[in-house]
This record gives C-alpha cells, sequence and structure tokens, in this order.
C-alpha cells in the first residue's frame, strides 16, 4: 500500500462518535500525531507499537507536515489526529499544505465538532424550525489572538453567537460582545466537555459570564442570544442513570473494554486503571500439553472468560481449531464465560444457574452422574479447588492445568489510581473477581481501606464480596446476576436508590 498523509478529526468529546472511516484509518496506521485533548479511547484503536506523539506547541504547523510527510514518502500510514473536525476549526489547513507542497498524498476525515455536537448532547440546536431565517455566525477564540475578530461587526452581526473558546478566553469574548453593542441582558448557554458525561451546562447572561467560575475544561462552547437556552425535552444525556458518576473499572485490560462501554452506555465516566496482568503461567508446558489431548476428556471445566481465550489461544497456535474438543462437553462457570466461548464457535453444555465454584461444582456433579470421566479443570494459576475437589470427591480422574495467572500492573499507574481515590474523584470502584480485590489491596497496602471508604464499593458477586471483606473493605454493592451487566445494573439500582427523587447532574 502506498503511503499516505490522513488528517483525522476525532470529535469533540464522546469517542462512540468517532466515524468508520476514521475508525479504520487509525487500525491502519504506522505513525500518529494527535492533540492532547484527543480521549484516550480513540487512541486506543492504534495498533500496539506503532509510534505516537502528543502534538505540543513547540511543533509549527510546517515541522508538522514536514514529519508527516516524510513517514508517507517512505510507504507508511501517518495519521494527523485532531480534536473536533480537521478544518472546521481546526489547525490542518496549514499543515496539509505542508504535505501536499512536499508530494505526499491527503486524505481528511472530518469529526464531529462541538458546533455540531452541542446540539445533540447539549440541547442546544443552533438552528430551529421555528425560525422563518435563523442566522447564526460561528467562530473560534483561542488564547493570544483574542483581539484578531472584528468584534464590531460580529457582536450585532447575527441572531445567534456559537463561539468555541480557549477556557481563558471565554471572559473577555463577553466583555468585547458587550463592549461592542450585544446586549449584557442576553442569554447565554455555556457548555463544558460536551459530549462527555463530565459535560456542565451553566445558563447566564452575557453581562454575568465575566464574574462566574472560569470553566475548569481546555474549552468550552459559548451560544449568545435568545435561543440559547437548551431545549429541557432534547436534553437526554443528563437524564441518563449513572451520569456524572467516575466509576473505577478494575478489570485486566483485555476485558476492561466491554465494562467500560456498559457503563458509558448508562452516563458514567468510566475510568480504566486494571489492577491485574493477565500473562501466561509460569509453566506454559501442562497447558501445552492440555490443548494437545482435549478430545481425551470427557468434560472441560472454564472457570473465566480469560481460562477461554488463552486456551484456545493455545490450541490455534497448535494449527487447530474447535474440533480438537471432540466429543468433550464443555462446562462454563457463568453467562460471561458462556460468551467467551461463543466467541470461538464452541457452545457451553452446562452454564450453573448460581455463577460461582459452588454451583458449577454441584451441577457438574448431577450432569456426570456414576460416569466418572476424566475432567480438564483450565483455570487461574492460582485459584479456589472447591470444582476440582468436588469432582475427585465425585470419583473423577481430574487434571488442573493453569493456562494463565494474573499479576500486579506497573507500579506507577497504581501510585496515579492511589492519587485519584485520595483527591475523591471516584464515586465507585468495581471489582470483579476476587483476583482484582487482592492485586489492588495488595498495591495499596495498609492505605486499601482508607481509601476506599470515601467511595462506593461494588462487587460482581458473594466470593469477591467475601474476599473484599476479608482485607478490611466496605462492600456497598453485590450483583445479584454475576455477570457484567448485572454488576452495570446494579450499580445503576444502588445511585437510584440512594437519591431523593431527582437525580443530581452536572447542571449549573
Amino acid at each position: 500500500m502506498a503511503g499516505k498523509v490522513t488528517f483525522v478529526g476525532a470529535g469533540a468529546g464522546d469517542p462512540r462518535l468517532l466515524t468508520l472511516r476514521a475508525a479504520a484509518v487509525l487500525e491502519e496506521a504506522d505513525f500518529v500525531l494527535f492533540d492532547p485533548g484527543v480521549h484516550p479511547d480513540v487512541l486506543a484503536r492504534v495498533r500496539d507499537g506503532v509510534p505516537r506523539h502528543p502534538v505540543t506547541l513547540q511543533l509549527t504547523a510546517e515541522r508538522i507536515g514536514q514529519l508527516l510527510a516524510e513517514h508517507a514518502k517512505q510507504g507508511r500510514q501517518a495519521v494527523r489526529l485532531t480534536w473536533g473536525d480537521p478544518l472546521f476549526f481546526g489547525p490542518c489547513d496549514a499543515e496539509g499544505a505542508v504535505v501536499a507542497r512536499l508530494g505526499a498524498a491527503i486524505e481528511v476525515v472530518p469529526g464531529i465538532g462541538p458546533l455540531v455536537a452541542v446540539g445533540a448532547f447539549a440541547g442546544v440546536p443552533l438552528t430551529r424550525t421555528s425560525d422563518v431565517s435563523p442566522s447564526v455566525a460561528m467562530l473560534s477564540v483561542s488564547v493570544g489572538h483574542e483581539t484578531l475578530h472584528d468584534w464590531s461587526k460580529l457582536a450585532t452581526a447575527t441572531d445567534t453567537l456559537a463561539i468555541v473558546c480557549d477556557a481563558p478566553t471565554v471572559a473577555e469574548t463577553a466583555r468585547s460582545l458587550v463592549f461592542y453593542g450585544r446586549s449584557p441582558s442576553e442569554p447565554v448557554t455555556i457548555v463544558e466537555n460536551v459530549s462527555l458525561p463530565t459535560q456542565q451546562i451553566r445558563e447566564t447572561t452575557l453581562g454575568e459570564v465575566p464574574l462566574i467560575a472560569p470553566p475548569k475544561s481546555a474549552r468550552v462552547v459559548l451560544v449568545v442570544g435568545e435561543r440559547a437556552a437548551p431545549l429541557t425535552e432534547l436534553s437526554w444525556l443528563e437524564r441518563l442513570p449513572l451520569f456524572g458518576k467516575r466509576i473505577l473499572v478494575t478489570r485486566a485490560r483485555e476485558q476492561a473494554g466491554r465494562t467500560a462501554a456498559l457503563l458509558r452506555e448508562r452516563g458514567a465516566d468510566p475510568v480504566v486503571v486494571p489492577t491485574i496482568e493477565i500473562r501466561p503461567p509460569s509453566d506454559p508446558q501442562p497447558m501445552i500439553e492440555a490443548a494437545g489431548a482435549l478430545g481425551g476428556y470427557g468434560w472441560i471445566v472454564l472457570t473465566s472468560a480469560n481460562g477461554v481465550e488463552r486456551l484456545l489461544e493455545e490450541v490455534r497456535r497448535q494449527g487447530k481449531d474447535a474440533r480438537a474438543f471432540g466429543s468433550a462437553k464443555i462446562a462454563a462457570i457463568g453467562p460471561g464465560t458462556a460468551a467467551a466461548l461463543e466467541g470461538f464457535g464452541l457452545k457451553a453444555d452446562l452454564v450453573p444457574k448460581d455463577h460461582k465454584g459452588e454451583g458449577l461444582a454441584a451441577e457438574l456433579a448431577l450432569a456426570i452422574g456414576a460416569s466418572r470421566p476424566r475432567v480438564l479443570v483450565a483455570r487461574a494459576e492460582i485459584a479456589r479447588d472447591v470444582v476440582p475437589d468436588a469432582l475427585r470427591a465425585a470419583g473423577c480422574e481430574v487434571d488442573v492445568v493453569a493456562v494463565y495467572k494474573t499479576c500486579a500492573p506497573p507500579r506507577p499507574l497504581l501510585d496515579a489510581l492511589a492519587a485519584l481515590l485520595e483527591a475523591g474523584e471516584i464515586d465507585a470502584v468495581t471489582f470483579t473477581s476476587s483476583s482484582t480485590v487482592e492485586h489492588l489491596c495488595d498495591a495499596l497496602d495498609d492505605r486499601a481501606a482508607a481509601l476506599l471508604a470515601n467511595t462506593r464499593v461494588a462487587s460482581i458477586g458473594p466470593i469477591t464480596t467475601e474476599t473484599a471483606r476479608k482485607r478490611g473493605l466496605r462492600v456497598d454493592v453485590t450483583a445479584g446476576e454475576h455477570t457484567i451487566g448485572g454488576l452495570v445494573a446494579a450499580i445503576e439500582g444502588f445511585f437510584e436508590l440512594s437519591t431523593t427523587g431527582t437525580r443530581s447532574v452536572l447542571r449549573q
């Protein structure tokens, strides 16, 4: 494939708004330059190992264009990833001109910018069907360029002004509009973090803007005019059940994506800090041998989605597929594990109603009856022995094979998590297994109980809850259905019950 430079708009916030074309370009990228304001989940689409660098103030348009063109001319797919849209108040006209001058091919992929998102997420449509001849002026005000606009013409030019402002320019922009003839009593809506769970909406007047607390986010949308007030019937985002809640996801990075996606759909702001990393077992030889002899077992028992993925990875590495299971029956501890199996074209023969070791052991014993088959239990390196002990007691020959082990993540990541908890910036912490509890508590040393005392602790099930309590943690929520969906639903129900009939939103 010939090299090319693609300018990609990441949108104004919510990573789910990325276009299909933008997602495809990022997945094929060989080199990425990105705006610091781009959501981390957008960057996560870039393949591991691909060089990615933030655009700093020291990088001029000329230098950015040169870097992109150099990579494209070497046959690479170079991507310039911008906040918002590359060309609608974006910097890529100048950067693109440099790339074109240097002879590299160009593509531009638009993004959903803040002045589109403000209608969709804050209920502030910039044009309305009731307006016979709507007039809207859209502009951007950045630090150091406040005086470059002709405010004498802009201030009263249209009924509605929609302005994307760098946070430090908001007060001066309001003063300029009043000085050049806009009424200080005119309605203004200020929207921060548009489209994100941290979105904040302030309704005020133009004259009051310089007097209110300055925005905390880097950029805001300022809508000025009689049509600036949000339409409450369109303000759907803040009505989501977990809107504005920052919820810590402690799952391994490989599984955190689905949990974060479910939380985001319910309005939460997921903070992904894996407290465990999934690695190969200390001695992989038993796993290799077991994967090569799956057809020799009567039952194969899988106790986690991680176990499914690691065992099947080894099966594929050996050049085999689902047929390697032969006539063996498969037991999965719960719906999540069963779903992971289905992803490989396999259907669990047994999923217990009680999604924990005791439930699996009991139903397996009934299913096996007097047949006493040879059983493989594929699990984590350190795990409870409830299932293998019960099967051995029933007369089965049981092979317990570690297909993965869990380890603590890097220290700096855990230190950053401790800082978030200490600052009270996390509304709830989720635990999806006993190992996530153990690793977090070990990482936080003797501070765990104190750091988690001022947040809510949510557990996926009774075994995880028991582990947390043994480590001195107060557990506020235990999911009735021991799945990620059940955990999210339980958190939602807890916060609904803890309110007084009206949900707290970040509208000021």
